[in-house]
C-alpha cells in the first residue's frame, strides 16, 4: 500500500493535533491564580536623575526655575507663571490641566518635582 500525504493533509493534521493540545491544555488550566503566586509593581526607574531632591514651589517659583522641571520649555514656563499668578496661587496640582500646552502626561512628569505653599504676605505667589 502507497501512502501518499498531501500538503491540505499535513494541514489538516496539524490542524487537528493544534486544536487538541488547546483543548487538552484549557482543560487542565487551573481556574483560578494560584496564591503562590503574586504580582507586584514593576520597578520604576526615575527617568530625570538630575532632578533628584528637586522640589519647587509652584506658586513662588520663577519663570527660569519652571524651565528645569522635564518637557517644559520657555512658553510652557511662562504661560504656568502667569497662570498662577492670574488665580493668585494655586491649590491642586490639577488646576495645572487648565495651563495651555499642560496635560495629564505632562503633569504626571512634572509632579513629583512641584510642592504647593501658600502664597507670599505680600499677595504675591
Amino acid at each position: 500500500m502507497d501512502w501518499k500525504l498531501s500538503f491540505g493533509s499535513v494541514g489538516l493534521i496539524a490542524l487537528i493535533l493544534t486544536g487538541g493540545l488547546i483543548w487538552y491544555n484549557i482543560q487542565n488550566a487551573p481556574r483560578e491564580v494560584p496564591p503562590s503566586i503574586s504580582f507586584s509593581e514593576p520597578a520604576v526607574i526615575n527617568p530625570y536623575p538630575e532632578l533628584e531632591g528637586v522640589h519647587i514651589n509652584i506658586n513662588r517659583a520663577t519663570v527660569e526655575e519652571l524651565q528645569q522641571l522635564p518637557g517644559i520649555g520657555e512658553t510652557k514656563a511662562q504661560a504656568i507663571y502667569d497662570y498662577v499668578q492670574a488665580c493668585g496661587g494655586i491649590k491642586s496640582f490639577r488646576q495645572l490641566l487648565d495651563v495651555e500646552g499642560i496635560g495629564e502626561k505632562t503633569l504626571r512628569n512634572i509632579q513629583p518635582y512641584l510642592t504647593i505653599s501658600p502664597p507670599d504676605k505680600k499677595g504675591q505667589p
